[in-house]
């Protein structure tokens, strides 16, 4: 083989080498890339809504733990509020965490939706009224209107949370007057029960032990990406009616308006019949639209009799605040 004569064109294998090394990795990245853009529609396409969902699912459970974290710390603030019920000055104050930040998933659709957060917008009052059979007809033609002097109106509050979910089943959390409710697909179920006790002291005499509890605070309504919170603050606990001490009633007109008035009407039947109670002989129990719902002890020619009926509220005002800077900043705001 004859070698290259001086001044004839060498070519430089190496480069060669390289430039054809260098040519495979550019194909293979685009390639590569191809293969990711493709597997990512894909995804977009078939396992978003499912991944979504999922999370939305995990989301709502965290969220209900705060919730039900937040009914505990107001029972609670009930119960010491009511120890020291000569007390004109609070003296329990805690905050409670929810988590409402719904947080993006890397590489699936940036379209997302916050929950809302809000105090006192819902509607939730209940009133007690207790009479002698002689005046309860009267009583419950004007159970709303409020006409009976003795009657005990309690403006309870309320603190909800609103999913706005976009694949998860849309949920509503909801606390008014010691319940807990949930509410999806239109339906209402109440979770956790409010402090309502009826117990059999002797033989068809009955006693109903009603504490109630009042959220005061503005109405508000917060909707962000960051974690919300609630400032609760006891303010007081008093005696509002003691027939032991007031009268003798030998009747009860309880009223209950609320927006699930179908979730408090199984709760107050689940608790008579648990105290051996039967509906529409020993009580009269009845839902009214979509409105509110009333229960009359005893019903008519019922061999029962009312022993004692107690009404005690708490009271409790409510802040709410995007993490717990919104608090530092309402305070400095009200120097």
């Amino acid at each position: 083989m004859k070698g290259f004569m001086k001044g004839e064109f060498q070519p430089d294998l190496d480069s060669f080498f390289c430039l054809e090394s260098a040519s495979t990795t550019a194909l293979t990245t685009v390639l590569l890339l191809g293969i990711i853009f493709s597997v990512i529609a894909a995804v977009h396409l078939g396992y978003t809504p499912e991944w979504k969902n999922d999370y939305e699912h995990s989301h709502m459970t965290s969220v209900w733990e705060d919730m039900t974290e937040l009914k505990s710390k107001i029972d609670m603030t009930t119960v010491l509020l009511a120890s020291d019920i000569n007390s004109s000055t609070p003296k329990v104050t805690t905050t409670t965490t929810l988590h409402t930040r719904k947080l993006e998933t890397p590489f699936i659709s940036s379209t997302k939706s916050t929950g809302i957060l809000s105090l006192n917008t819902d509607r939730c009052k209940m009133i007690i009224t207790p009479a002698n059979n002689s005046e309860m007809e009267n009583a419950m033609e004007n159970a709303m209107e409020n006409a009976m002097e003795n009657a005990t109106v309690i403006n309870c509050g309320t603190i909800a949370y609103n999913s706005n979910n976009n694949y998860y089943t849309e949920q509503t959390f909801k606390y008014e007057n010691g319940a807990l409710i949930l509410e999806q697909n239109k339906k209402a179920v109440m979770k956790l029960y409010p402090s309502i006790s009826v117990s059999e002291v002797s033989f068809r005499n009955y006693t109903f032990l009603i504490n109630a509890v009042e959220i005061q605070g503005v109405a508000n309504t917060i909707s962000s990406n960051l974690d919300g919170s609630i400032l609760l603050k006891g303010k007081s606990y008093e005696t509002l009616y003691d027939s032991a001490i007031s009268g003798n009633e030998s009747s009860l007109l309880l009223t209950v308006y609320t927006d699930h008035p179908a979730a408090w009407k199984i709760y107050l039947n689940e608790t008579m019949t648990e105290a051996g109670l039967e509906v529409d002989k020993d009580y009269a129990l009845d839902r009214i639209g979509n409105n509110y719902v009333t229960y009359v002890f005893p019903e008519k020619g019922s061999d029962t009799s009312l022993k004692r009926l107690y009404v005690g509220k708490a009271t409790i005002n409510a802040e709410l605040g995007i993490g717990l800077s919104g608090f530092v900043e309402s305070k400095l705001n009200s120097k």
